[in-house]
C-alpha cells in the first residue's frame, strides 16, 4: 500500500488551504451547530460557495456537472476542510444520494438532481431508520403503495439526520405488503419534503442540539418517476447509503481530532495548574501522548480504506472498522479535552470564560451518539467479526 499523494494531489490540497484563507470559516452563518463529529457546523452559504468551485460534483462524470476526478480529492477536500473547522456538514448527504443517483438513477433523474446537487442548491437528507427498524432495517414499515403514476407512502422515520434542514430525502419503504422474505419488497424513493403530508419534528439531543429528527408521511404522494432504482430491489442502494455513512463520514475523524489536540496541548502548555504548568504535569502528558497515538492509528486505517477505495475495491468490514475506532476517538477526545480544560470546558456559548464557546462539552455530550448513527457499534463488530474475521454466527 502507498499511501502517497502526487503533485497534482498535493496541489490541489494547496488550493484547498488557500480557498480556507481567503474564506475563513467563521465568517460564514451556519444552520447547524458543529457537535464535534469531524465535520464541522452546517452552512448553506458555504455549501454553495463550494458549489460555485465545483468541488461538491468533482468526482462525478462531466456531463453532470463534474471533473471527473479521483476520489482521493475529495478525501483531500473534506479532510483539508475539517482541519479548519469548515462548515461542510450540511452537504454531507448530498455526496451519498449524487453517488446514488449516478449508479441507479434514471437518464432524466440524474439531469434533473445532479447539477443542483453539485451546487449545492438542495440539500438530501437519508430516511432510513424507524422506530421499530433501527439496526434492522429489513423490519420497515413504512409503506408506499403504487396507484397509477404515483406511489401513496405513509408511516414514520425517526433519528434522520438534519431533515429540518433538507429539501429532500432518499427515503426506503415496503413497496409489497406481505414479504416473501427480508430481501424482498424493499425499495427507495426520492421525496420532496415539502409534499403534502409530510411533517418534520426535530429530536433535541442531550447536547440541546437539533441534529435528528422524526419524519411523520401521511398519505404522501410521490411520483412513480422518483423510484430510484428498481422496485422491491432497494437493498443495494441502502447497503452503499450506509457504506458512504460509515466511512466518509467517519474518514475525517483523524484531521479534525489533530486539530482539536493542538488547541488542548497549546492550553496546557499556558496553563499553570498547582504552581506548574499544565504540560508539565505527568497524568496529564500521558492522556495527551495516548490521544495522538489513536489519532495517528485512526489516521492510518482512514487512509488504507481510501486506498482500496481509490482502487475499486469492494468494501466488506473495513468501514466498520474505521468507524467503530473513529466513533471512540471522538469520545476520547472530548473526556481528554474536559479533563485538561477543567471546570471552563463545561461553560456554554456566552459566558466570556467558556472555551471554544463550549466546543468540548458540546462534544461529550454528543459523542454518545456517534456510536448510534449509521449503525451501532455492536452492528460494526459484528460485521467485523463475520466478513472480516469470518467468525462462524452463533
Amino acid at each position: 500500500m502507498d499511501f502517497a499523494f502526487t503533485k497534482d494531489e498535493e496541489d490541489f490540497r494547496s488550493e484547498v488551504r488557500k480557498f480556507v484563507q481567503e474564506n475563513p470559516p467563521d465568517a460564514f452563518p451556519v444552520e447547524w451547530e458543529d457537535t464535534g463529529y469531524g465535520l464541522g457546523a452546517g452552512s448553506l452559504v458555504y455549501t454553495r460557495l463550494l458549489g460555485e468551485k465545483g468541488w461538491l460534483s468533482m468526482t462525478w462524470p462531466e456531463e453532470y456537472g463534474g471533473q471527473n476526478r479521483d476520489i482521493t480529492y475529495r478525501f483531500i477536500l473534506m479532510e483539508e476542510l475539517a482541519y479548519h473547522r469548515a462548515p461542510q456538514a450540511l452537504h454531507f448527504f448530498n455526496l451519498s444520494v449524487g453517488g446514488s443517483i449516478l449508479l441507479h438513477g434514471t437518464e432524466k433523474q440524474k439531469q434533473t438532481f445532479l447539477p443542483k446537487l453539485g451546487r449545492g442548491e438542495i440539500i438530501f437528507c437519508t430516511a432510513l431508520s424507524e422506530p421499530d427498524a433501527g439496526s434492522d432495517l429489513f423490519a420497515t414499515k413504512t409503506t408506499a403503495v403504487r396507484k397509477g403514476d404515483e406511489f401513496i407512502i405513509n408511516g414514520q422515520k425517526v433519528w434522520t439526520t438534519e431533515a429540518h434542514l433538507s429539501d429532500w430525502a432518499l427515503l426506503l419503504a415496503q413497496t409489497i405488503g406481505e414479504k416473501t422474505s427480508k430481501q424482498k419488497g424493499l425499495s427507495m424513493f426520492l421525496v420532496d419534503l415539502r409534499s403534502p403530508g409530510i411533517t418534520i419534528q426535530p429530536i433535541p439531543n442531550i447536547a440541546s442540539e437539533e441534529d435528528f429528527c422524526e419524519v411523520f408521511l401521511d398519505e404522501v404522494n410521490v411520483p412513480a418517476e422518483n423510484l430510484l432504482g428498481d422496485e422491491n430491489k432497494g437493498l443495494p442502494i441502502v447497503f452503499e447509503a450506509l457504506e458512504e455513512d460509515r466511512f466518509w463520514a467517519r474518514a475525517v475523524r483523524a484531521a479534525a481530532a489533530k486539530r482539536d489536540l493542538e488547541d488542548i496541548v497549546r492550553y496546557a502548555k499556558e496553563t499553570k495548574y498547582d504552581g506548574r504548568m499544565l504540560a508539565e504535569n505527568p497524568r496529564t502528558r500521558n492522556m495527551l501522548v495516548e490521544l495522538a497515538i489513536e489519532i495517528e492509528a485512526c489516521h492510518v486505517l482512514t487512509y488504507k480504506v481510501l486506498w482500496l477505495l481509490s482502487r475499486k475495491v469492494v468494501l466488506t468490514h473495513e468501514a466498520s472498522i474505521v468507524k467503530t475506532l473513529a466513533d471512540q476517538l471522538g469520545q476520547h477526545l472530548a473526556s481528554v479535552a474536559l479533563d485538561c480544560v477543567g471546570g471552563r470546558g463545561w461553560l456554554r456559548q456566552g459566558s466570556k470564560w467558556s472555551m471554544q464557546g463550549g466546543r468540548f462539552a458540546r462534544m461529550y455530550a454528543a459523542s454518545p451518539g456517534y456510536t448510534i448513527a449509521g449503525g451501532t457499534t455492536e452492528i460494526q463488530k459484528l460485521t467485523i467479526a463475520l466478513r472480516g474475521l469470518h467468525l462462524p454466527r452463533v
